[in-house]
Formats: structure tokens, sequence, C-alpha cells
């Protein structure tokens, strides 16, 4: 017996990239997702074909907006870079291919892909590929607040299942539950002035669900300690308290 070379998990040898059935069927499954979906969807955004999210105001005077997305053209070009990478590695000459050709080289090399001897760093590659892709072509509808960067203590948002996280400013990578973690011990600094579903609906954009009925029998029974304002129905929450509280009642 021996780990995966990527989970680390016991496994029978199959291979001499030794990575495990679970793991090798993954890695199929962010390739082709990487050139049937993720690639063309983002080719659309950066030729502002297609936006995810709210479409922002464009004004009536002034510079004119440009014409392509940067951030999509950057995550284009990190993956066609690395499609080219593994396509090259099958034949040289496939380096030299477009990304869609390169894609389809590699798809049509399953064998020869999967028992490469790098196959375990380059799954790892395509995982922080994946991720910053798939996080692009999420809406910002369902994007919540993970935290700040400690780098440069820029936002950093992401999926809520998110296992890491890349600061779009300084292109720092890190551990998304250590990143909640740090953001969890701030929000009691944090209060608002509101109502109950003010409250519930701005701990959602940290990714904690409540409900407003909820936050207001926690008020009733005086589980929470919000101070009352002289506005009907509005307090000043804590959200480090209400986030404390959800977490106990979970």
């Amino acid at each position: 017996m021996t780990n995966c070379q990527h989970c680390r998990k016991p496994m029978k040898p199959v291979a001499a990239n030794l990575l495990c059935a679970s793991c090798r069927e993954n890695y199929w499954q962010l390739i082709r997702q990487l050139g049937h979906v993720q690639l063309p969807a983002l080719r659309s955004i950066m030729l502002r074909q297609a936006r995810i999210g709210t479409p922002a105001h464009t004004p009536s005077r002034g510079n004119a907006p440009i014409p392509i997305d940067t951030h999509a053209q950057d995550l284009i070009a990190d993956s066609e870079a690395w499609l080219a990478e593994q396509a090259g590695k099958i034949r040289a000459a496939y380096a030299a291919y477009d990304w869609r050709k390169a894609w389809y080289a590699i798809i049509s090399n399953r064998h020869t892909t999967l028992n490469m001897p790098t196959a375990a760093d380059d799954y790892t590659s395509l995982e922080h590929i994946s991720r910053r892709n798939e996080t692009a072509l999420t809406p910002e509808s369902e994007l919540i607040i993970l935290g700040t960067c400690p780098t440069c203590r820029h936002q950093l948002t992401g999926t809520p299942d998110a296992e890491s996280v890349t600061c779009q400013h300084c292109r720092t990578e890190w551990a998304a539950p250590a990143i909640k973690a740090a953001r969890d011990e701030r929000l009691w600094q944090v209060q608002i002035t509101g109502t109950p579903s003010d409250a519930a609906k701005e701990l959602k954009r940290y990714g904690l669900t409540i409900s407003r009925n909820l936050v207001s029998q926690w008020l009733r029974r005086g589980k929470l300690h919000a101070t009352p304002t002289n506005t009907k129905n509005q307090y000043v929450f804590n959200l480090g308290e209400l986030a404390a509280l959800l977490d106990c009642h979970r």
C-alpha cells in the first residue's frame, strides 16, 4: 500500500503517477470542464458578450469603457498556458496549438494524461486555476465575504464552500477556513443599525444564513443584547454576537 500523491489517502499503486481512482476521475472532470465550460464562458465575458452579476453603470459622458474584461483575460491566459503545457507533454508540437486544439489533444489522450509522472502536480495546478475561474463565473449575488487579505487588506470574496481564495489585488492565495476564522473574530467589532431583517441580510453577505424571525425571537427572549433606537423596530446589532448565537443554534 502507498498513498495517493494528491489526497494522501492510502491506495494500491495503479500507475506511475500514484493518483488514486477518485483523484484521477476528479482531475479528468476538471480538464473537461476547463475546455467545455469555463474557457468559452470566460471568453464571452472578456469580449463583453456576457456579464456575470449586475451590469456596471456606464456614464453618458467621459471616457468609453475598455472593450475587454482584463480580469477574465488574465484567467484565460493562465488556463490556456496550462493546456499548452499539458498538450506539449503529450507531443512537443502540440504546445503550439491554440487552446481548443490543445484541449482536444488532451481529451483524446486520457490514458497518457492521467499516467504522466507529473500528473499529481498538474492536478494541483489545475485545481487552483479552476477555483479562480469558478469564482469569476459565479454571480455576485452568490458570492460571500470570506474576509480580508492579510497582505493588502482588500476584501476577499468567494463561494461559500471555497477551500482557498486568491486576492484579486495582490494575487496572494489563502486557505479560506483561516480567512473565515479571522473574519468571524472581527465581526465582534462590526455594528449595524436596522431591523431584524436588515441584520439577517447583512449576515448573509458573510455566508451566514439566518431568518428575520429567528433574530426577532432572540430579541424577545433576551438572548440577543441589541440596543433599541428611537425608531420603531430598529436596533444596534453586533454582528459577532449574532454569528455566535447562530453557531450555537445549529
